[in-house]
Parts: C-alpha cells; structure tokens; sequence
C-alpha cells in the first residue's frame, strides 16, 4: 500500500487543505483519529498487495475458491485452455446499463466528465441488483442466491456511531440499524489514480473497520469494497495489518465503453459473486452470527462444524450474555468483556484477540495456579477459539465476577462520608493484599505488567488480581508447565523469556506506568510493579477529576510517555508538596499518609538519598526493609526478599567468567537482575536549558518543583556548564543539598502551565521549544500501541 516512507504520504489533517477541503471542528477531529488509525496501520509496514486467490489464500478460503473457480471456467479445449466461449459472467456483464443512462433523466442527461460520487453509488446499485437475480448453471448448491441485501446509509448514520458508508451489506430479512447489523461496507469515491485514493480515504475505511472490529468481537477481519470510479478494490483488515487486491472494473460510464466494459468485467462479477455468497463463518465471521448470542455453547476447535460453534466441556450454556466493556484496536489486541451467568454463579466471559507470540491469559493463570498464587479469581474454563489467523489467535475465559474496580470503590466510600479510618483499613488492604500476589507471582516467575486501577478490584471483602493478558515469563517454566502451554495451547514458552522487545516496555496502562517504563527502559521487574500499585493507591484517593485536559493534578496530567516520567521525577522529589500534586489532600499526619510515604521512600530513595534522577536510565532498586512492612507484611516482604536474592544468584552464576576476574571486571554485586542495561535514551533539547538565575544563589535549597499560582516550575540541576544533556547524577542528590556556586550548577526551568507561553522561544534544528518539551497534553483517547489504554473506563468508545 501506500506509505509515509516510500511515497512520503502525509497523515496528517494538514494534507486536507492541499485538496480544498475545508472541515468544520467536529469533522477535523475525525480526520485526526482516522489519520491515527493510518499511523497505527502503518507501524507494522504498509498494506500488501495481493491478487485476489492469493487474497482468498490469506483468509484460508483458496480451496474453496480454487474449487469455485473451475466450475466457473468455460468449455475448456484438449490442453485445458478456455476456448473463448462466453461464460454466465460474460452474459451477465451485457446486461449491465452504463452510469450515464442509470442517473441521466428526460430533464437532465448526464456526461461522463459530471459523474459525481453518489452516481457510481447508484451505477453499483444496478450490478447488485442484478446479482441478487443471478443463477447461472453449474454454480455450487452454497452460491445460490447472493446471502446478503445491502442498504444505502449515505445519509442515515449507523449506530452506535456517526458514521454513513455508501453502501452496507447484510443478511437477507435482517433491519440494518446498527453496525452490529453490518458484515461488508462499500465506500464509493469519484474517479481517480489508486494512490491518491488510498492517500485521501484509507483512514475512513479504517474508521469503518476498527467500529465493525468494536462491535463485533468474533470478527477475523472486516472486508471493505472501495470503488472509486469505476474501479473495484477489496481491502481487507485484519488484527495483524491490511491486504487489499485489485478486483477489476465494476462499471462503465457512458455506452461508448460498453464494448470494453463486458471484455474486462467478467473476473470482477465472478469475484464479486463469490464473496457476496461465501457464510459468515467462512467471511469474517468463526460463527454465523454478527453478535454474541444470548446463550452460546463453547468448542475450542478452530474450525468449527457446526453453525452454534461455542460448547463448554462442562457441557453447560452461559445464559443472559450481555455486554460490558469492549477495547479494539485496528491492529493488534482486542478485548471484548460479557458478564453472563454460568451453572448459576456470575461470570465475565472474557474474548481477547491476542498476536500468537504473546502469553495466553489461561496459561499464565495456570502457572500462578501451580505456584498458589493468592487473590486470583477462580477460572471455570479457558481455552483457544481460533489458534492462528494472521499472527492472532482468539482465546477464551470464563472467569468469576470479582466486583469493582478498587479505585471506583474507595472513591465511593470517600464520597459517601465514610471515616477516614476506615478508608485506611481498605487502602492498608489493597496494598497488603496486591504486594502479596506481586511477590508471589514473582516467585513463580510471572510480571503482570499491567497493574491499573480496573485490574485491582474488590468484593468489599476481598481484593483481586486480574487481568493477566499482558504478563510475561521471567524464566522458563517447569517441564511440565512447558507441555501444558505446548499441548493445550499449541505454545512455545521459549518465545516469551528473556529480554523485552522494544515494543512491550509500552504494554499497560500509561497513566499508571512506572517512570522506567515512561522513559522506555526495557526491560522490567517486581519495583516497576509496586509503583504503578503506588500510582493506583494515589489516584483512588485524589480528587483530580478523570479524564481532565487542563487544570488537573500535575502527577496524572495528560502529558507524553517521557514529560509525564519527568513531571513525576520533579513532583516525588517534594516531601511537603508531593501529594498535592497528585491530587490528594491529607490534613496532618494520618494512617493514609504514612501508609503513601512508606511507598514513596521504598520506590525513590535509598536512604536519605532521592534517585528519582536516575531512573532515567536502567537503574536497579533494592529493597528497603526499615519502610516496607507499613504497606507490606513481612510474609511479603520475606518472599519478595528472598525471590529476588535468589534471581540475582542465578544471574550472577550464569554471568560469572571462566577465566580468573582481572581487577578490572566490575562487581558482581552492582549487576542487575536482567539483562545489560540500555543506553540513556532521554536528552533535553539545547533550546530547553535556560541559564541559571545569576543572582549568585545557584540552586541553594530550592526544590525540584516549586509553584507559582497556576504554574509549575520544573527545576533540573545540571552539573557543568557546556552540557546540553541530563546528567543522571545531578538528580541523585538530597532536595536540600548546598550548592557550590551558580557557576558549576546551572538549572534546567521549564514552565508547565495550562497555556502555552506565546513568548517562549520556538526550537531550532534538532530542538524544541520549553513549552514542547513539557506542556504537550495528550489526548486521553491517544494510544500508545495495539495493547495500551489511557484510563480504563468500562464503557464502549461510543
């Protein structure tokens, strides 16, 4: 397909303006989120051409389309060569009125050159219709008739969004309303080059593919026909990336072309047939159905045999199936959530397309299983629908009912009046009862790599875990769990140890992400796991309100991956002021308080020392026992003590040199739990580093964050005084610590204010201005990658 970096195709609104078009606030947006869409399409490598058996290959449908094919040929000679004989096909294209004579009228006859889009909407009508009386002999007994009517929504918006495709399509006696009625979409366009029409509407055909994908969740892919005058492509998303194939000309424009039309549209009518006969399960669809049934039966076979595919082992229905939170993405994972009933008890059936290379859900919660993992939810039955489509794989899982989100439930106390005593039993519980399961999952060698306010959730007896669809092996599991995962699973645990690829440091929630992962450090571990449970207990008891672009607690403000890392670096240096930033308000000292301080000190000091700084980098963090029973008990504290002792001398005996040490090889007790560390990755743009105050002062007792009515001042020490980069050991130093003179310790100010500063000076090359570098405020529906949200919500986009 087309991209940015072989055709230099902008995707961005900007481009709009270079075609004319000129869009009101509410339709810009949607350019935006469409250009998004293009980005996150094009990630992984442009769309691939294909031809349409190579296409039908792809969707596992080229035997059957092999088989459709050769019914379809015509009289064949002794060598197996048609000889030219017409076909149905051809006869069908002969019957087909031109564009100009379908639109024209006794008042007003219309030209090739004032064909407009709805016109070839109108053209592509009359072939539909006759397709739709079409039998010709020798078809198959399943391509007899065409399956689905189709319905112009040019002007009548599907819910539940607002989008109106030209065209769409589904099943014979069925009312089109809603998306969730819809299997294929048409979308018409005028005349022009094929790269100009994938430059301008491949992002509204995303848009019309992620909202079928949103609200359909046993979709494998989502076929979109785009014709754009007279010619037909079929474009073909999928969870891994796109496809699409030329499928011929579809139309002709006046009876000129008549001649040429009938020579060229036979392959295009018959491919056309063939999709538009082809089952749900077959096209799309694991089951003849555009929505999850009411009750519905589970098989974990891949292709299923019969048309109600799903059937428990247990052998038992799940009753009263209804929605209750949808999360797709045009490439990559998608979940779908239903709360339903099963052998009487409350259940969430939980769907989840997922790359085959990531861990499945059901294994990791066998693994925590072996290893009795406590505050987990009792899994009832797991297991793979379809094992490999694309690169993806659709699992299952029929899990209990576990309540409210821990963040949801402690607001709700805080709101409804109660003592703050016993807001602190629950905090002292929720940071107990996690810490245990991280610990514990750590033994057994699993990170969860996604701990967020919606995957901690309460009964108002006891707290849970869930959610473990991002968690990752730390070591290879044991035989018997490898052959689990091998047989069961169809998985290979090798695949999943070991150094984090540049991708995953962004699995997870970003609002809740520690400040390694924010600044990219690829590599994670348990303390990357009890920040983000840090970051969850500070936003259960903020009054920040959620989902705010301006005007918002600084410490969950609406920043990119890096500023926010570097926001909270300055915020967490802060004794007094730290919490305010975050949105919590404490009066004097409290449980709650000592409960936050505990968390704070353990994740950012070692000692009286604060090494916010250097978490920039790969830094490892140790342990501090003399903090951590205030939010831990010491059944924890000894398991999480003694599991990472225990990796770090497997560590240490796997780097250890054959040869005797030289004096230079560096000490083994300074090597971390993983991997070699990264380089650093952050620098700060030249135009960011503004010159100290030159009062002589220095920075002598200021904090790294210091207020000023609306604004905040982010003040970075920075030794030396030609650097233009970080240097990580400028933050390591206590906030109160002397400074020598202003001369060897210049200071990094940026203003962080709800408006950008019209003053502040633009960057040069390589360069940007300080309002860049930390007042960009991201959009909350942004996302990170295939696998991220911004802040849960059990709500549909829509």
């Amino acid at each position: 397909m087309y991209s940015q970096s072989q055709n230099s195709v902008e995707c961005t609104p900007h481009r709009l303006a270079r075609y004319g078009d000129y869009l009101s606030p509410e339709e810009w947006e949607r350019e935006e989120h469409r250009c998004k869409l293009v980005e996150e399409l094009h990630r992984g490598g442009p769309g691939e051409e294909m031809t349409f058996s190579e296409l039908m290959d792809t969707l596992d449908l080229g035997d059957k389309y092999l088989v459709y094919e050769r019914g379809m040929a015509g009289p064949l000679d002794q060598l197996g060569h048609e000889t030219g004989t017409t076909g149905p096909f051809d006869q069908l294209a002969n019957e087909i009125p031109s564009v100009c004579s379908v639109v024209s009228t006794k008042d007003r006859q219309k030209s090739k050159a004032s064909l407009a889009e709805k016109d070839y909407v109108e053209g592509f009508k009359r072939v539909l219709d006759k397709l739709s009386t079409f039998s010709p002999n020798g078809l198959p007994p399943e391509h007899l008739p065409t399956r689905y009517m189709y319905k112009d929504c040019q002007n009548v918006a599907l819910e539940p969004s607002d989008l109106k495709p030209d065209l769409v399509f589904s099943f014979v006696g069925t009312t089109v309303g809603h998306m969730k009625d819809v299997h294929l979409i048409l979308e018409a366009k005028g005349s022009m080059k094929r790269k100009t029409a994938y430059e301008k509407n491949l992002g509204q055909l995303a848009d019309y593919a992620l909202e079928l994908k949103t609200v359909q969740p046993m979709r494998k892919f989502v076929p979109v026909l785009f014709l754009f005058g007279c010619q037909l492509d079929l474009v073909v998303f999928t969870h891994g990336g796109y496809y699409w194939t030329d499928m011929g000309t579809a139309l002709y424009e006046d009876e000129n072309e008549r001649g040429i039309f009938s020579t060229k549209a036979r392959h295009t009518l018959q491919d056309l047939w063939f999709i538009l006969t082809l089952p749900l399960c077959e096209f799309g669809q694991i089951i003849n159905s555009l929505s999850m049934p009411r009750s519905a039966q589970l098989n974990t076979t891949t292709t299923p045999a019969t048309l109600v595919p799903l059937r428990t082992s247990r052998g038992s229905d799940f009753q009263g199936i209804k929605e209750m939170y949808f999360k797709a993405h045009i490439t990559g994972r998608s979940t779908y959530l239903f709360r339903a009933s099963y052998e009487g008890k409350g259940v969430v059936f939980k769907l989840t397309w997922l790359r085959t290379n990531r861990l499945p859900e059901g294994a990791v919660y066998k693994v925590l299983e072996d290893g009795n993992v406590p505050n987990l939810p009792k899994i009832f039955a797991s297991g793979i629908l379809v094992k490999d489509f694309c690169g993806h794989r659709l699992e299952y899982l029929v899990v209990e009912y576990c309540g409210e989100s821990i963040v949801d439930h402690i607001r709700s106390m805080r709101k409804n009046g109660a003592l703050a005593s016993n807001v602190a039993k629950k905090v002292k519980l929720c940071t107990r009862s996690v810490m245990h399961t991280l610990a514990a999952a750590l033994r057994s060698n699993v990170l969860h790599r996604d701990v967020s306010p919606g995957n901690i959730t309460t009964d108002g007896a006891r707290v849970f875990v869930i959610d473990w669809g991002c968690a990752k092996l730390t070591a290879l599991p044991s035989t018997s769990q490898a052959a689990d995962m091998l047989s069961r699973w169809g998985f290979d645990s090798s695949g999943v140890v070991g150094k984090e690829s540049e991708k995953d440091p962004f699995t997870g929630t970003q609002m809740y992400m520690s400040v390694p992962t924010l600044f990219k450090i690829s590599m994670r571990g348990v303390f990357n796991e009890i920040e983000s449970l840090f970051y969850v207990v500070l936003d259960s008891l903020s009054d920040r309100i959620r989902g705010r672009r301006s005007g918002d607690a600084l410490g969950f403000a609406l920043y990119s991956e890096s500023n926010l890392a570097m926001v909270r670096i300055g915020i967490l240096g802060d004794d007094q002021r730290y919490l305010n930033n975050f949105g919590v308000r404490l009066a004097g000292p409290s449980e709650l308080k000592n409960i936050l301080d505990a968390m704070r000190k353990f994740l950012f000091f070692e000692g009286d020392l604060y090494i916010g700084g250097r978490l920039q980098d790969f830094y490892e963090r140790k342990v501090d026992s003399s903090v951590a029973t205030r939010f831990m008990d010491q059944t924890t504290l000894n398991l999480l003590t003694e599991t990472l002792a225990q990796q770090q001398a497997a560590l240490m005996a796997q780097s250890m040199p054959s040869s005797p040490v030289d004096s230079t090889t560096p000490d083994p007790s300074t090597m971390a739990i993983c991997s070699q560390p990264d380089p650093p990755r952050w620098q700060i743009p030249p135009t960011a580093i503004a010159a100290s105050s030159g009062d002589g002062s220095g920075l002598v007792n200021r904090p790294l964050l210091s207020h000023a009515d609306d604004s905040f001042e982010l003040v970075m020490p920075i030794y030396g005084t030609t650097t233009t980069s970080l240097n990580r050991g400028s933050l390591e130093r206590p906030i109160n610590e002397q400074a020598t003179s202003s001369a060897n310790v210049p200071g990094l100010a940026v203003s962080i204010a709800e408006q950008s500063n019209p003053a502040a000076p633009t960057g040069g090359a390589g360069g940007l201005a300080p309002s860049d570098v930390l007042s960009r405020k991201r959009n909350p529906d942004e996302k990170m990658d295939d696998e991220s949200t911004e802040e849960p919500s059990n709500k549909r986009r829509h």
